[in-house]
């Protein structure tokens, strides 16, 4: 991050109780963080990445410049800061905390589902706030006073905090659709894990995947007209297809193994995701058509949480081949790993 991004911020710090929206101060200090927490969230600018790692024993918000390597330190507090979640102007950072807070909601304490232990570790986080495409509105899933979790929307200052969902089941992953339409997320309000659609005031809730078995981690194409997903269905976690319109579901992998994490490729024409089908955690894509599986990775360590970057020439990802998870950016095609934190 440059000093000319820094002086357009202004330096901002803005505190709201259990989410935050924020800026890099001034004051930032460069240093090696370790032990990152969850994958990366590219900034509009396709240069920038924010990440949650650990310093002094406590999870910070960091963000690294891919080509410098600089680093700096955006947030500074006892409690911990995770899940970044760029604003689409790149201006502010929208995360979770788990500082203090008295009066509810508060922010989420435990992955829901977790998938043989591996969906919290190795899958592409839910937990990130989602911004509506305009920047004004932010919508993030807490724990009410019941003890369930629902959807809430709120300000692009975090202000004016409203559920979007209420009953006594369990919403959670809220995420709008790139033309700001609809959100989906995860309910298990019939019993079982599936995804749900809804306008973003909260309205017209509709169930769009039906099985007796987990459906998760939903993500959005860039035309908002369909949307891939992981279920084990057959048996094993697989990467699936739903066309919103005509409501055709296609079985994009088939594998004894586990695949998940499914991201869209900004053009959207690949899926990128995460496979141990070889033993480890590796990246593979595969076309929207279910051909042309490529693996991207091939080391004795896990990869996991690929980011495509927003003009889909790089991945951003998480790699435990130096031994505690780095993070490492390659070309789209898999090439000139290069290892960004130390």
């Amino acid at each position: 991050m440059n000093a000319g991004i820094i002086n357009k911020w202004l330096c901002r710090f803005l505190y709201f109780s259990i989410l935050f929206v924020i800026s890099p101060d001034s004051n930032a200090q460069t240093y090696t963080p370790s032990s990152l927490h969850n994958g990366p969230a590219w900034a509009p600018n396709g240069y920038e990445i924010a990440y949650s790692a650990v310093r002094q024993g406590r999870y910070d918000i960091f963000t690294i410049d891919i080509w410098t390597r600089a680093r700096f330190h955006v947030s500074n507090h006892p409690a911990n800061d995770l899940y970044p979640s760029w604003s689409p102007d790149g201006s502010q950072i929208a995360y979770y905390s788990d500082r203090p807070n008295t009066i509810g909601p508060f922010p989420p304490d435990t992955i829901i589902y977790r998938v043989k232990g591996l969906y919290e570790t190795y899958a592409r986080d839910g937990y990130r706030p989602s911004w509506a495409p305009d920047g004004q509105t932010i919508a993030a899933h807490f724990r009410g006073e019941k003890g369930n979790y629902e959807i809430y929307l709120m300000n692009r200052f975090g202000r004016d905090r409203r559920p979007i969902t209420d009953n006594e089941s369990t919403d959670v992953h809220p995420r709008f659709s790139p033309d700001g339409s609809k959100i989906a997320f995860v309910s298990d309000r019939d019993y079982q894990a599936e995804i749900y659609i809804m306008e973003p005031d909260g309205s017209n809730q509709q169930r769009v995947t039906y099985s007796t078995s987990y459906d998760l981690d939903p993500y959005w194409s860039p035309d908002s007209k369909k949307l891939t997903f992981i279920s084990n269905r057959d048996g094993f976690f697989n990467i699936y297809l739903l066309d919103l319109e005509t409501m055709e579901l296609k079985k994009l992998t088939d594998s004894p193994s586990t695949d998940i994490a499914p991201v869209w490729s900004p053009v959207g024409d690949k899926i990128l995701f995460s496979s141990n089908r070889y033993g480890y955690f590796d990246l593979f894509v595969i076309n929207v058509d279910g051909t042309g599986l490529t693996r991207l990775t091939d080391t004795e360590a896990h990869e996991y949480y690929g980011s495509w970057s927003p003009g889909g020439s790089r991945i951003a990802y998480l790699s435990t081949e130096r031994g505690e998870p780095h993070l490492f950016v390659m070309n789209a095609n898999g090439s000139r790993k290069r290892q960004l934190t130390r």
